[in-house]
Order: C-alpha cells, then sequence, then structure tokens
C-alpha cells in the first residue's frame, strides 16, 4: 500500500509602498505567456515558440519554491493584474543564487517598479536562502537591468564574469553577447 505524502509550503506575500508580491498562480500563466513569446525576453533565454515551453518555465518558476523553498514573486499593483516576476532564482545546475527579475508589460516600464520590490525581497532572500552573496545575471546590452543592479547597491564582479563566460557552457548568448556578473553583498542594498 502507497502512502500518502503531504507537503505544506508556506509561500509569504511582501508588500511594498505601491506593490504586492505574491506566489505564483495559475491565473498569471496568460501573461507570462504572452510575455514569454515576445522580443521582451530577448535577455531572459527567449523568445520561446512553443507554449509547451512557456508552460515548462512557468512550472518550473512555481516549482522553484517546492525545490528551494524560495522562489519569484509575482508583482503586482492593487488591482492584482501581475506586472512581472521577481526575487531569488536558484535553478539546480546554476552556480549561485541570482536576484533576477522580468517585466512582462512594457506599460510597468519606467517606474521604478523592480528597484522598489527588490529592496524588500533581498533582505527576505538573504534570511530565507542562508547566504551573504547572490549574484544578477545580466547581458551586457541590457544597460537597464545593470542599471537597477546599481541602484540596489551590486557591484560588477569582473572575476566572475570572466569565469562565467570562459567557455560558453554555462550561458550561451546567441548574439554573443558576454553575460555580467553583478554581485549583492548582504547588507550592501541602497
Amino acid at each position: 500500500r502507497q502512502e500518502k505524502m503531504t507537503t505544506t509550503l508556506t509561500i509569504p506575500t511582501l508588500k511594498t509602498e505601491r506593490l504586492t508580491l505574491r506566489a505564483p498562480r495559475i491565473t498569471d500563466f496568460d501573461v507570462f505567456d504572452a510575455f514569454m513569446a515576445s522580443e521582451r525576453t530577448k535577455y531572459v533565454g527567449g523568445p520561446y515558440t512553443t507554449e509547451r515551453a512557456r508552460a515548462r518555465a512557468f512550472g518550473h518558476a512555481a516549482g522553484m519554491w517546492m525545490l528551494r523553498g524560495y522562489g519569484n514573486f509575482v508583482m503586482c499593483l492593487d488591482d492584482d493584474a501581475p506586472l512581472g516576476m521577481l526575487g531569488p532564482w536558484h535553478p539546480l545546475e546554476w552556480p549561485e543564487a541570482e536576484f533576477g527579475w522580468a517585466l512582462w508589460d512594457p506599460a510597468a516600464e519606467g517606474h521604478g517598479y523592480v528597484t522598489e520590490a527588490m529592496r524588500t525581497i533581498i533582505p527576505w532572500g538573504f534570511e530565507a536562502m542562508g547566504i551573504e552573496t547572490a549574484v544578477s545575471y545580466v547581458d551586457a546590452p541590457n544597460t537597464a537591468s545593470a542599471a537597477v543592479a546599481k541602484r540596489l547597491g551590486a557591484t560588477f564582479d569582473p572575476v566572475a564574469t570572466q569565469a562565467l563566460n570562459a567557455d560558453g557552457a554555462f550561458f550561451h548568448d546567441p548574439d554573443g553577447h558576454e553575460v555580467q556578473v553583478w554581485r549583492h553583498q548582504e547588507g550592501a542594498l541602497v
């Protein structure tokens, strides 16, 4: 006879002045799906050309909570419409944990939402992950993300950047762009 397994996982809801940061929901998939099929994903491995690939990516994001005990939050305004996904991210094959972000809707750009959200998520993330340093991986041409990393107190890590790009085994940018490593230190958030 097979025993039933019961798993309880508590995913917190974090708040900022303007934002709610909550667990991914199946109702977020349509907005995520449209984003992942778009050219806006050029810095996160996309666009993803099949719904199957996009659904697997969504499941991967939600499943990170189960595997690691932390993961990406969905960022919403008061109306609960999802604007993007951001937070700690550490797929099994990655060399270290990342603080990452992606705005799904271009209309959400330029409002400071990512910086505001990450200022709440980063301290929570360091505690949840039990580490003192994490990275943000940023494609060299993605100057907007590099600017966010700087605003959050991250510093460019040339040694880790060189190691990451040395053989192209970890990240391969089809356009040949270098992936930069921006280093976050616990307590360095500005």
